[in-house]
């Protein structure tokens, strides 16, 4: 595969760590960004298909809204929780 070189701003003290943990740094700068490529896409994807269930069914109420974000807060608060629990048990 061909590599193009490029120059990337990185702070000194973290290319000094990298290199001391024996890191290879384009190797990483190419997964980064491969990562966040695949992020993108995936982004592009989700927002083309929300788009599409909006034109089909119409707009998200405030009320649906409300209770999707309530629905979520309880979801994020119990993977909380169980994470704080198996951190104490290990």
């Amino acid at each position: 595969m061909r590599m193009a070189k490029v120059s990337v701003s990185i702070p000194d003290d973290i290319v000094a760590a990298a290199k001391a943990a024996g890191l290879n740094i384009s190797r990483l700068a190419t997964l980064a960004l491969s990562s966040e490529l695949d992020r993108q896409a995936k982004v592009a994807e989700l927002d083309a298909y929300l788009a599409q269930l909006e034109h089909e069914l119409g707009p998200v109420s405030t009320d649906e809204a409300t209770e999707a974000a309530e629905w979520a807060a309880r979801i994020e608060a119990a993977n909380d929780e169980a994470a704080s629990h198996s951190r104490r048990s290990a």
